[in-house]
This record gives C-alpha cells, sequence and structure tokens, in this order.
C-alpha cells in the first residue's frame, strides 16, 4: 500500500458516509432508531467483506488458526463480554433476537475487520506504535456519531475514552497473535449481550446520564486495557526483532 494514511482515511471517510446517508434516510422514511444500525453495518459488511477480497487480505488481516500459547492474552480483551454476561435479561419477540444477532455479527465482523483489520496492517508500514494509537483513535472518533443518534453528551465522552482503550488493547492483541477473528467473536458477544440486556438501550442512552458506578467502571476498565496494549505492543515488536 503505497499511500497507508490516504487508504485510512477513505475507510473512515466511507464509514461515516454510510452512517450519515442510513440515517438520514432513517428518519426521513420515520423508521424505528434500531433500522439506522442494521442498515448501517449491512452495507459496511458488504464494503468490508469486498474490500478484503479484492485485496486478497483475509489472511493477512487475521483470518488464520489462532495459537494456543497466545491464550492467556484473551482474558483482557475478553472482560467486557464477561462482564455483560451477569445481569437481568428483558424478554424478547423471537424476531429481535434474531435481529440483535445478526446486527452484532455485522457490527463485530465490520468494527475488527475495518479498524484491528485493514486499518492495522496498511499502517504497520508507519510503525507499531502509529498503527495501534491511530487506529485507536479513529475507533474512538468514530463514535461521536452516537452523538447524532441523540445520546447524552455524557455517555458519548465516556465512550470515546472506553472505545480508546479498548481499540488499543484490541489492536495489540491482533498484532501480537496474527488473529482479528477472535476478536470478532468477544465484539459481537458483548454487543448481543448488551442490547438483550437492556430494556430499552437507545433511548436510555439519550435521555439518562451515566451512573457513579458506570463512570468508575469506565475508567478502571480504560487503565486495565492501555496497561495491556502498551505490555502487548511491546511485546510484539520485541518478537519481530528476534525473527
Amino acid at each position: 500500500m503505497r499511500h497507508p494514511y490516504l487508504f485510512v482515511t477513505i475507510l473512515e471517510l466511507v464509514i461515516i458516509a454510510v452512517a450519515i446517508i442510513v440515517g438520514t434516510m432513517t428518519k426521513r422514511l420515520g423508521l424505528p432508531d434500531y433500522t439506522l444500525y442494521g442498515g448501517t453495518m449491512l452495507i459496511l459488511s458488504v464494503i468490508t467483506a469486498l474490500t478484503l477480497q479484492k485485496m486478497k487480505w483475509w489472511e493477512t488481516i487475521g483470518f488464520r488458526s489462532f495459537n494456543d500459547k497466545y491464550f492467556l492474552l484473551l482474558i483482557v480483551p475478553a472482560i467486557p463480554m464477561i462482564g455483560n454476561l451477569f445481569g437481568s435479561y428483558r424478554s424478547l419477540e423471537v424476531g429481535f433476537y434474531f435481529y440483535y444477532l445478526l446486527l452484532t455479527i455485522m457490527s463485530g465482523f465490520v468494527e475488527e475487520g475495518m479498524y484491528r483489520g485493514l486499518m492495522l496492517r496498511v499502517l504497520l508500514k508507519k510503525g507499531v506504535w502509529k498503527s495501534v494509537i491511530i487506529t485507536s483513535l479513529i475507533f474512538s472518533l468514530s463514535h461521536l456519531m452516537n452523538a447524532l443518534a441523540g445520546w447524552n453528551w455524557q455517555h458519548v465522552a465516556l465512550q470515546l475514552c472506553y472505545a480508546f482503550a479498548i481499540g488499543f488493547g484490541w489492536a495489540a492483541f491482533a498484532l501480537r497473535t496474527g488473529t482479528v477473528w477472535p476478536l470478532m467473536l468477544i465484539h459481537f458477544l458483548n454487543n448481543f449481550f448488551s442490547f438483550i440486556k437492556s430494556e430499552d438501550l437507545i433511548k436510555s442512552l439519550q435521555s439518562s446520564k451515566p451512573s457513579l458506578g458506570g463512570i468508575i467502571y469506565t475508567i478502571v476498565l480504560s487503565i486495565i486495557f492501555i496497561i495491556y496494549g502498551i505490555i502487548v505492543t511491546r511485546s510484539y515488536i520485541l518478537a519481530e526483532k528476534q525473527k
């Protein structure tokens, strides 16, 4: 890739453009809010798959067998998913379970395929730390679009910090293990349980303010992911030097 920064910029602009177009159409047609996420992820899933196929980069970004020696490295990336397993679940119609299942599978594929896949690998030419930090920053800033969906600004601010830390740790994992599909699985499960647990996740994020417990949890988890990301990235760099 001759122009890594340009490639990453174009990818991010495509993501933003799709979200804005689908969001505009959703509002104009008076469709429910949840269709905005579904429509956006469906289009981006197709774009991600076509890009990987065109570049023949499925294996390059990490669709390969997982080495058991990295098993312990899965513990920190899986913390958000494990945390979401606890708590009460709401009763939904079967159709909504199916919808959330498809939505979260697509979101895991798109976000990991784009940020910890295409962008991360393309930016490696500019340096390991740059690739990890820049992709994490872009991943974080992409969540600003939730403000357009009417989220409370405090929720948005917390998510920006949280997304950067998560992205930092997950990028380190992707580089060290050479795989991305475990992150897609974790991402999917984390999002799925989030949707089926909340009574009305979208309305809650639009109207309510973060609780003190939620703020503390986010800060602590963010610190853990940053420390994890630094350690694992340094481990990756050392391993590459020894090859």
